[in-house]
């Protein structure tokens, strides 16, 4: 299963009545729930909202995928980006965990960080607000 199948899955769930989805095939293995649906989790996702008011924000890049946030590529390296460090389209701004998967996430416009709104190894939902950037 590819990060475009996940997202469908994802979607699929959002756009239901559903309050947990499961898939399994030969090689992969999910299942989804709703916020609020008992979850047993040892990190709480973060809800866009409970970042900051969105309409607060100026301009943010959202995450894209559910995971776990990761500002460094590794504990004893440096952050990809602080607060008022530029960046260029294609540039790497964090990494997010998913299923023990390191997905970098790349810049897709030119800017600079205004805010970082999460914190290293905090649980994010999709479309959580990750940046505020100018």
């Amino acid at each position: 299963m590819n990060i475009k199948e996940l997202k469908k899955l994802i979607t699929l769930l959002e756009d239901s009545s559903l309050e947990s989805l499961a898939y399994e095939d030969e090689n992969f293995s999910v299942s989804l729930k709703k916020p609020g649906v008992n979850m047993i989790s040892t990190q709480p996702v973060l809800a866009s909202s409970e970042v900051k008011e969105e309409k607060h924000l100026s301009n943010t890049i959202k995450a894209p995928l559910v995971g776990v946030f990761y500002s460094k590529p590794s504990p004893d390296k440096p952050s990809f980006m602080n607060v008022g460090t530029p960046f260029k389209k294609g540039d790497v701004l964090c990494i997010i965990e998913a299923m023990k998967v390191m997905n970098e996430i790349k810049a897709t416009q030119d800017g600079v960080i205004k805010s970082v709104l999460v914190k290293d190894g905090d649980a994010v939902a999709f479309d959580t607000p990750l940046f505020e950037i100018q």
